[in-house]
């Protein structure tokens, strides 16, 4: 759910960031559009760290269970690369910002 929500509302941001780049009235302010980015980035990576943490604990109960690890390993690797996007885009947010401006490239969406 939380997922759906991040997803939406990174949707939301670009059609506001879409909306100024045609100078048209926005649905935030930049200042509020950038809060409201940092704060959707950061739940980002909370829940791919939880993601990373519950493909970690499955591999282990796998393992225990001697199942085949490849689709463990996968996931784990593929966790982990969601987090190093997630940090490089949050990091993004949080330094792209001079005073009133917002960057352009503010909203990715992983």
């Amino acid at each position: 759910m939380i997922v759906i929500v991040t997803v939406i509302l990174s949707i939301v941001l670009t059609y506001n960031q879409k909306l100024d780049l045609q100078n048209r009235k926005t649905l935030f302010s930049k200042r509020r559009t950038h809060d409201i980015s940092y704060v959707n980035r950061l739940v980002i990576l909370i829940t791919s760290i939880i993601f990373l943490y519950i493909n970690y604990k499955l591999y282990l109960i796998s393992k225990k269970k001697g199942e085949d690890l490849k689709v463990y390993y996968l996931q784990i690797f593929a966790s982990v690369l969601t987090i190093i996007a997630s940090a490089i885009v949050l990091y993004v947010v949080s330094k792209e910002t001079v005073g009133d401006e917002v960057a352009d490239v503010e909203n990715p969406i992983i």
